[in-house]
């Protein structure tokens, strides 16, 4: 084990180990589909505020340097050193316990290197935070971190969750809430100059008569509303706003919520990831970390599409997801890995 010292505004102190310590927190993802130096990386933020780092490295590198910054970066020069002479993992103590951290690990005496994040994101009083960066997607590329983040509402933030909300550094808050909702709890408490957008999903004159083509219901009233999701003509345009705001660099790095961050904003998260190419079983991964979520509740969502659409790049195609915004998403967000 071997310890450095690292003074910025403060002492940051790294510890670093040749295995693996994953305990606590959930770990990110990564996708690394051809040979690199540095493959599967992950970042794990523990309770005490320190991050597990681990990565497997190529044959011919024998350790990497791991450097962080409060913005993603995947040069060394653009952040500060926290471990050196690693070898496939590293504890990271010290760093600022509000701020949101990005890491890129390098090898040898490279100056680019492989970028990853902790894939929750700690908001106090905030549930279901994450950051969608890390997931594989269209050929062979991933999704940006520090982009895109879905939550649950935000006016349960207490002032630390005010503090870590932000320096996410978000430029728009794409609110799913029905006006009865976002009324009764209040405006979301974001930082001065971002921009809320109101895009209510559940309001009472958003009501169609049933579709023939939805099965009779189970009495399950969740598993309704999804499929509710699919077959109500009313219930998507929010999503492709949400789409069309993402796909504007004037908006970016961008949050979105509903109220509980699993079953309006899950879905909004689902077509996104089609979109972008990510795996389906990816998509569902992401889809149960929440809170609240089942399976069958997103097995109902895609039979109802399948019922009402034929397939799902014909339902996006039906809701307004163009081929053209599916370029911008995926020239907006999409990254090679390293």
């Amino acid at each position: 084990m071997v310890r450095l010292s690292l003074r910025r505004g403060g002492m940051v102190t790294a510890v670093f180990t040749a295995t693996a310590v994953l305990t606590g927190g959930t770990a990110a993802f990564a996708c690394d589909p051809r040979p690199l130096p540095i493959a599967g990386a992950t970042a794990v933020r523990a309770a005490d505020g320190s991050y597990q780092l681990s990565w497997s490295p190529a044959t011919d590198v024998r350790s990497a340097s791991v450097y962080a910054a409060t913005h993603p970066i995947d040069k060394a020069q653009d952040g500060v050193l926290v471990a050196k002479d690693a070898a496939g993992a590293a504890t990271v103590t010290g760093l600022a316990p509000t701020t949101r951290w990005y890491f890129v690990i390098v090898p040898g005496g490279a100056r680019l290197g492989e970028g990853v994040a902790a894939k929750l994101v700690d908001l106090d009083g905030v549930k279901n935070a994450r950051d969608l960066g890390g997931y594989p997607a269209a050929d062979g590329l991933r999704i940006r971190w520090g982009t895109i983040f879905r939550t649950a509402r935000l006016t349960p933030a207490t002032a630390t969750g005010r503090d870590e909300l932000a320096g996410l550094g978000i430029k728009e808050d794409v609110d799913f809430r029905s006006t009865a909702e976002a009324t009764a709890e209040g405006p979301d408490p974001i930082p001065a100059g971002v921009a809320h957008v109101a895009e209510p999903v559940g309001d009472p004159d958003q009501a169609v008569p049933p579709d023939p083509k939805t099965p009779p219901s189970t009495g399950d009233l969740i598993m309704d509303n999804y499929r509710l999701l699919v077959s109500n003509p009313n219930l998507g345009h929010q999503f492709v706003d949400a789409l069309t705001h993402i796909a504007d660099a004037r908006q970016r790095p961008i949050l979105y919520h509903c109220t509980g961050g699993n079953h309006r904003t899950g879905w909004m998260t689902v077509l996104l990831l089609k979109v972008l190419g990510v795996p389906d079983d990816v998509i569902r991964q992401d889809y149960l970390m929440s809170s609240g979520t089942v399976a069958t509740y997103l097995d109902a969502a895609y039979d109802q599409v399948a019922r009402d659409y034929g397939s799902f790049p014909a339902y996006l195609a039906a809701l307004g997801v163009t081929d053209r915004l599916t370029r911008q998403l995926r020239h907006a967000l999409l990254e090679a890995p390293r």
